[in-house]
């Protein structure tokens, strides 16, 4: 299998797009570490393919249970090949109702990172952050697409520090997903959550709903052999809607 023997992590992990990335990582051989704030190990027990899996809880925006994290990692696994930044959320607000709290809250959790030292010793590694579609958006939630424009910064530099090091940092950014995070909410007197998808859908070349699987199939290609000159790139899955100017 492509990543026999390599370790990934990921973060946001027990379901939606993460436990699709977890999927498609154990399928590829890799031991899998599902870490999220909600008890991912039932999620974990359903992965097969690959090596080991371990589902780890943790808030990662705190420093000290991520440096439990990655004591628990490297002591067990001995390194992280993968790093896949996963963990975040979307709150609907814009700046009149938008709490310091919450500012810091979006921020810390989406531009998380860890392990790059250890990839820098071994010379190899592959980082990949989800960011989003929403930053070339009209969008009116200010935190999180803030939040979401780091990360395809912070993407771009750590490829540039990284890169010589073996290590290639890139952002998968999807379109509107059909996760069990986002089915079911609506923002306050707004639209309900199928008239969202379907005018979205209606703005794609490809007239369908995303589903998690188109994201794990991307991460499968950006964390193998074969993406070895790709690194700072933003890569949009979202059936086209970019593309055409949504």
């Amino acid at each position: 299998m492509a990543l026999d023997g390599k370790t990934a992590v990921v973060t946001g992990a027990a379901r939606g797009i993460g436990y699709a990335y977890c999927r498609r990582l154990a399928a590829d051989g890799a031991h899998v570490v599902a870490v999220d704030v909600d008890d991912p190990v039932d999620a974990v027990s359903e992965l097969t393919g690959g090596g080991d899996k371990l589902g780890l809880v943790c808030d990662i925006s705190e420093p000290s249970q991520v440096d439990a994290v990655t004591r628990t990692v490297l002591d067990r696994y001995g390194r992280c090949d993968i790093l896949v930044n996963n963990a975040g959320i979307f709150p609907f607000t814009d700046l009149e109702h938008m709490s310091i709290e919450l500012w810091r809250t979006v921020q810390a959790v989406n531009v998380a990172r860890a392990f790059a030292p250890g990839m820098r010793a071994a010379g190899w590694g592959r980082i990949v952050n989800t960011g989003s579609g929403i930053t070339l958006t009209q969008n009116r939630d200010l935190a999180y697409m803030t939040s979401k424009g780091s990360v395809h910064v912070l993407t771009r530099a750590l490829a540039n520090e990284l890169g010589d090091s073996g290590i290639t940092v890139n952002a998968i950014a999807p379109g509107l997903v059909a996760t069990q995070g986002f089915q079911g909410r609506a923002r306050p007197n707004g639209p309900t959550t199928d008239e969202v998808f379907a005018r979205v859908t209606a703005l794609q070349t490809i007239k369908r709903q995303s589903v998690a699987a188109d994201l794990g199939n991307a991460l499968g290609f950006l964390v193998s052999d074969d993406a070895d000159f790709i690194t700072g790139q933003i890569l949009h899955v979202d059936g086209g809607m970019t593309r055409t100017g949504a």
